[in-house]
């Protein structure tokens, strides 16, 4: 927009009398600044619209059961409702906590017998250090283990 229509835009807008012969004729001459000023022209009468007192609204039968239900939808749908602090939420953190403790503990029980020996006999203590000495020691003393 051009700084004449831009300096007196606002009298123009209000209806002033006192507008210029300039800014008149530079409206006529110039298209682009004419679209501009009836888009204002436009948008200012729509406001004026709106806050005219006839201009009540009102929605139509059902707008807030509708707008509740697809809010309520909406929320439903959403991926981050699984991690909003409700009660069910808290049951589902509680419910896999338990889950995953008692699939280790599953684990770890069924295992234990492997790591339960007790202490070794002093047979094999004895072959162990005839080894580490003497590998045909060993094999003796393998041999002649009878339990």
């Amino acid at each position: 927009m051009h700084q004449v229509i831009v300096d007196r835009l606002e009298d123009y807008l209000a209806e002033a009398s006192n507008i210029p012969r300039e800014f008149t004729a530079h409206l006529e001459a110039c298209a682009e600044c004419r679209i501009e000023v009836r888009e204002m022209q436009e948008i200012g009468a729509a406001f004026e619209a709106l806050r005219s007192p006839a201009a009540e609204f009102t929605p139509a039968p059902g707008f807030y059961a509708r707008l509740n239900t697809f809010i309520e939808d909406r929320e439903a749908r959403s991926f981050w409702r699984l991690f909003s602090w409700e009660p069910v939420f808290g049951r589902r953190v509680a419910f896999a906590s338990l889950m995953a403790l008692f699939v280790l503990g599953s684990f770890l029980v069924s295992r234990e017998t492997e790591y339960a020996a007790g202490p070794s006999s002093p047979e094999q203590l004895i072959a162990h250090q005839e080894l580490s000495e003497n590998p045909d020691a060993m094999l003796a003393s393998l041999v002649g283990y009878r339990e």
